[in-house]
């Protein structure tokens, strides 16, 4: 996990690992606190909260890094454009989050960050706004472990850079 402010939505690749596609937090500039988390996933992240006190978590906002967007729109050099060439594979990029209590899992809720799946392809999306992702359904948890999953994935696991934002988790 990091926390991040950059706002750099145009440039492509590693060197801009921190920046929302957005450009700015969830609140915007004119907030006092446009600072928002931004973690590289190639194995779970976890948010562990006070383990003697489980809490309800009502949610948080998402977005994709510039990073993951610019590699899904366009392709890199390990990553293939979201669709393929003709627009017409059913790509996907999933952000999967579980909760736990007492180490036990109490649900989970999945979210598309992008997905080509649709029979119209009018319909594929890149996710390029704060989007809220409800987390009520969780009960009470102690702690939140975050994953991806994408539709492109080589020898070594995922083509698809595993970088996702949050802002504003609500307990």
């Amino acid at each position: 996990w990091a926390y991040s402010n950059t706002s750099d939505v145009s440039t492509p690749g590693y060197v801009n690992q921190y920046s929302a596609f957005t450009g700015e937090g969830f609140h915007g500039e004119e907030s006092l606190n446009h600072v928002y988390g931004v973690t590289s996933l190639y194995g779970p992240a976890i948010i562990d909260f006070t383990a003697e006190k489980s809490h309800e978590v009502e949610g948080f906002f998402v977005t994709n890094s510039t990073y993951s967007a610019l590699s899904m729109l366009e392709g890199d050099m390990f990553a293939k454009a979201f669709g393929g060439e003709d627009g017409s594979d059913p790509d996907f990029f999933k952000l999967l989050v579980w909760g736990l209590h007492g180490g036990e899992a109490t649900d989970s809720v999945e979210f598309y960050l992008a997905d080509y799946r649709f029979d119209n392809a009018q319909e594929d999306y890149i996710i390029k706004t704060w989007q809220w992702v409800d987390l009520s359904s969780l009960g009470k948890v102690d702690s939140l472990i975050f994953g991806l999953e994408s539709s492109d994935n080589g020898d070594w696991g995922m083509n698809t850079p595993a970088y996702f934002c949050i802002d504003n988790l609500m307990i």
